[in-house]
């Protein structure tokens, strides 16, 4: 079984993953497969094409990704390329590794809505949260200011408002412990 994990910016993903991961579970983490992508030259020669500011040197290229944020926050169609290229590169190798895992192997992905990806999953999960504590969560582990968490925000479905019914929803109100368990004990429910 292949499942899906997600939810917005701040929900409780990662949390959610590494519980699965503890319990012994194969997951896989769309958001380290997207790290990696940006360490490859193949990859770094292909967004410099589009992003030659936020693409560093000649022989050892580096992604400077907070140029790129800014770039695709403002510009539809440079965030419609990266989207295209990098999220789609990123989700077939996600879901490479999942159908190689023996047992159930869960893939946490971010976009997963908002590219369709629902369809190629047994089951999926969203863990949803409370506007304001995705917000103070996103600011406390990174460096990002509230406009920026704005913007990233504005390119994720509405979760208070999409239809969710079809999938299992965890609502991330609790501890820390509290998400943990509810989506270990889902998982052993399917």
């Amino acid at each position: 079984m292949i499942i899906g994990l997600t939810g917005g910016i701040g929900s409780g993903k990662s949390t959610a993953l590494d519980a699965l991961k503890e319990h012994g579970y194969k997951t896989v983490s769309c958001d380290e497969i997207t790290d990696n992508l940006y360490r490859r030259r193949k990859t770094l020669k292909k967004l410099r094409e589009v992003f030659p500011s936020a693409i560093k040197g000649r022989i050892f290229l580096k992604a400077d990704k907070k140029e790129i944020a800014r770039i695709v926050f403002s510009d539809k169609e440079k965030y419609g390329f990266l989207t295209e290229y990098l999220t789609n590169e990123t989700f077939k190798i996600a879901l490479s590794r999942a159908k190689k895992a023996k047992g159930t192997a869960i893939v946490e992905v971010p976009l997963l809505f908002e590219n369709g990806f629902q369809k190629y999953f047994d089951k999926v999960i969203v863990i949803t949260r409370e506007k304001t504590a995705r917000v103070e969560s996103v600011k406390a582990r990174s460096a990002l200011s509230e406009e920026q968490i704005s913007d990233r925000l504005k390119k994720q479905i509405d979760y208070d408002s999409f239809d969710l019914t079809p999938y299992v929803v965890i609502k991330n109100d609790g501890s820390e412990k509290d998400l943990k368990a509810a989506v270990v004990k889902v998982v052993k429910s399917f």
